[in-house]
């Protein structure tokens, strides 16, 4: 299947999938979707950062998900969404790297995910921590 010409909000569909297989959601917060992950990536994709590998490794995954289990995509179950990404791991490996660290770098780059690791936030306004030496406290809720 090619996933070319799907719209920003169809690829954001599938993404959000992927993405959501990267980080799913737990009983502390929504995974990639804390991040709006699948949204993000599709308008980066429409600016055409990263356009060529993405559109690549879309394809891939809808191919996967049919091969593997006969059916779209976004009619799977997370189990089997863990499953086409092992499968993208082994097949379009660069693919799966970006999606990887874009994920990664989104959710952890969300202050609501911040507040939850007990990351007080960035410190370039502050000239940096002044406790950086120190030991620190807990500050995670819960």
């Amino acid at each position: 299947m090619s996933t070319q010409y799907l719209s920003e909000a169809e690829q954001a569909k599938l993404l959000a999938l992927l993405a959501n297989g990267v980080i799913p959601a737990d009983e502390t917060d929504r995974g990639a979707a804390e991040a709006d992950a699948g949204a993000v990536l599709a308008a980066r994709i429409a600016q055409g950062v990263h356009a060529k590998l993405y559109s690549l490794g879309l394809d891939a995954a809808c191919t996967a998900a049919q091969t593997q289990f006969g059916k779209p995509l976004d009619q799977l179950e997370p189990g089997q969404i863990h499953e086409v990404l092992l499968a993208l791991k082994a097949t379009v490996p660069g693919f799966y790297k970006q999606l990887r660290g874009d994920v990664t770098s989104l959710y952890l780059n969300t202050p609501g995910v911040w507040e939850r690791i007990g990351f007080p936030g960035a410190s370039a306004h502050a000239g940096g921590y002044p406790d950086f030496d120190q030991p620190q406290q807990d500050r995670r809720k819960g």
